[in-house]
């Protein structure tokens, strides 16, 4: 095959993968047929078994396609303090609760951009319940042991001795403060009791805020 037909090719399964991630923006994955996908995405529904066996094939490849992106944030903030793009503030400049702030507001920033792709994710997860991912496992190892890091630059404030147990805390609660834009999406009960974003962050903030330092 030429460069040309891979270049289309893969161009195809990605408007096809797309397609997918925003229909489940207001779609349960059951409710999505490939004739859905194909009509959202402007591919042919033939197009669509030639690169995926049937619509379940799909969740994998949305699966690794995130995994992909986190990992190119881990490594990003790695290499340049930054993520997606940002500066983070270093030590010095902002305290502990602004850089609990910066980090709930990153994670509701990814929860909002990606909703329709984490919806997926769940669902592959539901599927496929004993499946064991060795990458998943080294990105949740290495962005706990940067939040270490951090965590260690306020060693004076944080009455916990253990930093890691902390980290683990802190890194599980921000995972699951926005859990139910996934789970509840475009539910009446959602809309209806869900207070606004901005109140939420600053509450979470000084959630763990409390739960750190003790104040």
């Amino acid at each position: 095959m030429t460069k040309e037909p891979k270049k289309r090719g893969a161009k195809t399964r990605e408007k096809i993968l797309v397609s997918l991630e925003q229909l489940l923006e207001t779609k349960e994955f059951e409710a999505i047929s490939i004739a859905d996908i194909a009509r959202h995405g402007g591919v042919a529904v033939g197009s669509i078994y030639s690169h995926f066996e049937d619509k379940e094939a799909l969740l994998p490849a949305l699966f690794d396609r995130y995994m992909e992106r986190v990992e190119a944030r881990v490594a990003e903030y790695r290499e340049h303090g930054t993520i997606d793009g940002e500066q983070v503030s270093p030590h010095g400049q902002v305290g502990l609760r602004e850089t609990i702030e910066q980090s709930i507001r990153g994670a509701h920033r990814q929860v909002t951009e990606t909703l329709g792709l984490r919806r997926a994710l769940l669902t592959y997860r539901r599927l496929n319940p004993d499946l064991e991912i060795p990458l998943t496992k080294k990105l949740g190892n290495d962005a706990l042991e940067l939040l270490v890091q951090q965590l260690e630059l306020f060693r004076d404030e944080i009455v916990h001795r253990d930093l890691h147990e902390a980290a683990r805390m802190v890194s599980y609660l921000t995972n699951i403060l926005f859990l139910d834009r996934i789970v509840f999406a475009n539910s009446s009960m959602q809309q209806d009791l869900r207070p606004q974003d901005e109140l939420l962050i600053e509450t979470y903030t000084d959630m763990l805020y409390h739960y750190l330092t003790g104040r």
